[in-house]
């Protein structure tokens, strides 16, 4: 609400036998998928959704997301999970024109400045070439993650996954944060 976004919080019903098409994005919250069994349940709806031409930003969930195929293509998650404690790591711009940091905001790596905590977690560890990863960061003496925000076309729509600490740095307010996190939020919007 805080972006000028007018918000909905969808319950079961909503899920079930709600308009999603009403909705330029829907955003799923962070262990959702372990807290939620109406998302699991209305989960094909979601994904009718994006084929639809929707946006599904899904924020960082645990392995119930991936062991349960929940997810539009594969992916998986390591144990012990992938996750970046640094919040100063340095942060690569894997596809800079990606409409998803490129559009309406610019992102920059300077956009990763003032993260506070940490960068994120529940990375994906392997993911089916139709998604697009879009950063790459890394704890000091780490490999490279490339697990932390992919976004994906499916049909008409775009289906994101959000590892990264959006849960942290936006009640932190975070400038580059919430510039990212609208994009992925106008990922539908560009071409209208």
């Amino acid at each position: 609400a805080q972006l000028g976004a007018n918000v909905t919080l969808l319950d079961a019903a909503a899920l079930a036998n709600g308009d999603l098409s009403l909705y330029d994005a829907i955003v799923a919250g962070i262990r959702a998928y372990e807290v939620r069994p109406d998302i699991i349940s209305f989960n094909a709806r979601l994904l009718d959704y994006v084929r639809s031409g929707g946006t599904f930003v899904v924020q960082y969930n645990k392995y119930e997301l991936v062991e349960g195929g929940f997810m539009p293509y594969p992916a998986t998650m390591s144990r012990p999970h992938g996750r970046v404690t640094d919040e100063h790591a340095a942060v690569a711009l894997l596809e800079p024109e990606h409409p998803a940091l490129s559009w309406p905001n610019r992102i920059t790596p300077a956009d990763f400045d003032g993260w506070v905590h940490e960068r994120g977690l529940y990375y994906l560890d392997t993911f089916d070439s139709r998604y697009d990863a879009l950063l790459s960061m890394a704890d000091a003496g780490e490999d490279p993650e490339t697990g932390s925000l992919v976004a994906a076309r499916v049909g008409e729509g775009w289906y994101v996954y959000a590892g990264l600490a959006f849960f942290r740095q936006l009640p932190e307010a975070v400038p580059g944060a919430y510039r990212l996190f609208a994009n992925l939020l106008s990922l539908g919007a560009r071409g209208r």
